[in-house]
C-alpha cells in the first residue's frame, strides 16, 4: 500500500478551487437525494434506493478527492498530508484553506494556520 502524496502548503491550496467544486456538487446531488427520501414512504423500496444512492454519491466524492491525492475525512471534509506530522484541513464553505491539525489530533485538534508552529505558510502566499 502506497502511501498519500505529501503537499506543501501552496500545492494544497492550489487543489482547493477544485476540492470545492467537487464537493458543491455532491453536496447537491446528496442533499437533492435526502428531500426525495424524505418524501418517500418509510421503509419502501424507493426510500431504501434513495439511501443508496446517497451512499454511492458520498463514496463518489470521497473517491474524487482521492483522485487528487488529497484524503476525505468526514462528510465534507478534507485533508492534505503535509509530510511534516500535520495535515491541512479544509471543510466545505471554508473559503481558502486557512486550518491544520497534528496526525494524532484528527479535527479535534484542528487550529487555524496562524497557529503552527515555525511558520504560517499561508501569510507567505499574500
Amino acid at each position: 500500500m502506497s502511501l498519500p502524496p505529501q503537499f506543501t502548503y501552496a500545492e494544497a491550496r492550489e487543489l482547493v478551487p477544485q476540492v470545492r467544486e467537487i464537493t458543491r456538487q455532491a453536496d447537491e446531488r446528496v442533499s437533492e437525494l435526502r428531500a426525495q427520501a424524505a418524501r418517500a414512504a418509510p421503509g419502501s423500496r424507493q426510500a431504501h434506493k434513495l439511501k443508496e444512492w446517497v451512499t454511492a454519491a458520498i463514496n463518489r466524492w470521497a473517491d474524487d478527492i482521492t483522485a487528487l491525492g488529497a484524503l476525505p475525512k468526514g462528510l465534507w471534509t478534507v485533508d492534505f498530508d503535509s509530510g511534516e506530522g500535520f495535515y491541512y484541513c479544509w471543510s466545505f464553505d471554508e473559503a481558502d484553506l486557512l486550518y491544520y491539525h497534528p496526525y494524532e489530533e484528527g479535527f479535534v485538534g484542528r487550529k487555524p494556520l496562524t497557529e503552527l508552529p515555525g511558520g504560517t505558510p499561508h501569510l507567505l502566499l499574500n
